[in-house]
């Protein structure tokens, strides 16, 4: 990678310096000559309007560096070149090519300005020379000019070997900075082939730029990757466990009705067989409902609606009036209406599962029930357990051996906790003095009311 990137950037920048330099010839050799002719000529210019409103000859030249002759026009073609030549030689100005026609002569006696470019062939020079009528008098004002296309021959040259020495410099500054820039790329790159390979590293990079946002988001990827990592491997065993556990629920009630069936073949049956057996039936019944509706809490599809939470509460509890007659349930609450905004088959299911393993597992005679103008819901009542840290976990009964005499699947609180961490509610277990208590908290605002 790092010789991939190192190679493309002196590439492309040594490019741009190539073309830039061709650019900056091509102008040296065809557009200053024209340009710096077109200069001077407006120099020219400016210095014989300067003349005609000043009549300063002196200051004039000074100003513009120019020369500036006058000959008087009824001389001859001759006798005028002659002069103008004299006079050019008394300021130190020797041209091989100087002469002002018949042409030029007629035009300026019309009052019209010409102007003229005398190159001097073998002296590398020209002559530019602009005319005008004054009076009776023929104004020359001009200026030399050296031959532009041997200085942008040198000035190409110049540049020819300033283009070799700058890529030079820039292959070897180009190597450099690939090396600094590649340098965070590769431990991307090495930390990008972990990552793939579930080994979820993080990358430390300080280089103030977009590189250093790559390697922030690369280590958030990493993050989330590894919390879903952990996820996954905590659901397969779940996974495992629920397996295992379903197993072992389904295995006694079908040797149960394997054995009682056999009985009744064998013609051993005491009257109590089918009862038996349907009793079995009933519970891999139960066993399989729960299965599926714990399983069913996957599928997201929310109708939630708004109702009185309270009022729930109390229809609940109106369907376990037959427990009253061993158990008794007190039922407290410090708000006379709570409105929740939830789905209400889920909280129903929620109450009624947590009553029922109350009603089921109390050891003592009374079952507590509050309900906190907070929105906490707490059922408190005696119990033998010493360890609750498994009660929230699939098929579990409590019992190490299963005893049936808790008749229960062991889905129900599982059920009551992945429904519970769904709707965004806590679901907390706590042990004190012999006694369990389950909590439940509805986190959302509630409409209340005084009692």
């Amino acid at each position: 990678m790092r010789h991939k990137i190192g190679t493309k950037l002196t590439i492309y920048i040594a490019l741009v310096v190539i073309i830039t330099f061709s650019i900056s010839i091509a102008v040296s050799q065809f557009f200053l000559p024209k340009y710096y002719l077109h200069q001077l000529n407006q120099k020219v210019n400016q210095a014989f309007s300067a003349y005609q409103e000043f009549g300063d000859e002196g200051l004039v030249e000074q100003r513009f560096d120019v020369t500036i002759l006058s000959v008087p026009l009824n001389e001859n073609t001759n006798d005028l070149n002659e002069n103008l030549k004299q006079q050019l030689a008394r300021k130190h100005i020797a041209l091989n090519k100087f002469w002002v026609s018949d042409e030029v002569l007629q035009k300026v006696a019309e009052d019209k300005s010409v102007g003229k470019l005398y190159d001097q062939g073998k002296q590398k020079s020209s002559f530019i020379a602009h005319y005008a009528k004054e009076g009776d008098q023929l104004v020359m004002i001009g200026a030399s000019l050296a031959d532009f296309t041997d200085i942008a021959k040198f000035i190409n040259r110049f540049n020819l070997v300033f283009l070799l020495i700058s890529i030079l410099v820039i292959m070897n500054i180009t190597a450099f900075l690939s090396r600094k820039l590649t340098k965070p790329l590769i431990e991307l790159k090495k930390v990008a082939k972990e990552i793939g390979e579930l080994d979820f590293k993080q990358v430390e990079i300080r280089t103030g730029d977009e590189i250093e946002e790559l390697a922030r988001s690369i280590n958030k990827m990493s993050q989330t990757l590894k919390k879903a990592q952990q996820v996954l491997s905590k659901r397969n065993l779940d996974l495992k466990q629920f397996m295992t556990g379903l197993t072992h629920e389904l295995k006694t009630p079908l040797a149960l009705i394997k054995v009682y069936s056999s009985g009744l073949e064998d013609g051993m049956d005491d009257g109590t067989y089918l009862a038996t057996i349907n009793k079995q039936v009933d519970r891999m019944e139960k066993i399989i409902s729960d299965m599926l509706y714990f399983a069913k809490m996957e599928e997201n599809h929310s109708r939630k609606t708004s109702f009185d939470f309270i009022k729930l509460l109390k229809e609940v509890l109106g369907d376990y009036q037959h427990a009253k007659a061993n158990k008794q349930i007190r039922f407290q609450t410090e708000v006379a209406e709570f409105i929740l905004t939830a789905e209400q088959e889920k909280v129903h299911f929620i109450f009624d599962n947590l009553l029922s393993n109350a009603v089921k597992y109390a050891t003592g005679e009374e079952i507590q029930i509050l309900f906190r103008k907070e929105g906490v819901l707490e059922i408190s009542n005696d119990t033998t357990l010493t360890d609750i840290t498994k009660i929230w976990k699939p098929f579990y009964v409590a019992e190490s051996s299963r005893n049936k005499n808790f008749s229960g699947t062991g889905l129900g609180l599982a059920t009551v906790k992945r429904l519970a961490e769904q709707a965004g509610y806590t679901a907390k277990a706590t042990l004190s003095n012999g006694k369990i208590t389950l909590k439940i908290g509805f986190c959302h605002l509630p409409v209340t009311r005084p009692n």
